[in-house]
């Protein structure tokens, strides 16, 4: 068993990234939670990940988790979200690991991974959007850095969405007084 390796997804595996996605997020479904990942078509994983840019890791030649980043946001988040109109904004989505790699630290690969990307393209901040009842992802994602900023509704889903920011870039200095 070799450790797992970190690369650019390529466009002829969108079919095990799908299986990935779907694997990863059934847990979710269990909890009632509709999320996009649960039952996303191969078309709409070709969509998501390359509109944006998608990293994988593989291991033993298995995926075992994969991320996105769009830069910038998609439209339809867009209109529902002010905090990604803002310019110069990047956005970490598809972000999965599959159920018998978790706890050792691949999903936290993936998000350095995409937010040295996004740093690298000069994002002024990494957002995300988790389903708020969530609380685990939450969790795991105000550990990281991220901040809450605001509440959306994506149509058709079955709970509200949490947006949440990592600064990427420091404030500049404020000026002194004489």
């Amino acid at each position: 068993m070799t450790g797992p390796i970190l690369r650019k997804a390529d466009r002829d595996e969108v079919v095990e990234m799908t299986n990935l996605l779907h694997l990863a997020h059934a847990e979710l479904a269990d909890r009632g939670l509709n999320f996009s990942g649960v039952d996303q078509t191969v078309a709409t994983t070709r969509r998501r990940s390359f509109q944006g840019s998608t990293w994988v890791l593989e291991q033993d030649g298995q995926l075992i988790g994969m991320a996105t980043l769009s830069m910038p946001p998609s439209s339809v988040l867009r209109n529902l979200s002010e905090v990604a109109n803002v310019r110069r904004a990047a956005w970490l989505n598809q972000l999965a690991v599959h159920p018998d790699h978790r706890g050792d630290g691949h999903a936290r690969t993936l998000f350095e991974k995409i937010r040295d990307e996004a740093i690298r393209r000069r994002a002024a901040f990494l957002g995300i959007d988790t389903a708020r009842p969530a609380e685990d992802l939450v969790e795991i994602y105000l550990y990281w850095g991220f901040v809450e900023r605001e509440v959306i509704q994506w149509p058709g889903k079955a709970y509200d969405s949490l947006v949440m920011t990592l600064a990427l870039r420091p404030l500049p200095a404020m000026p002194t007084q004489a």
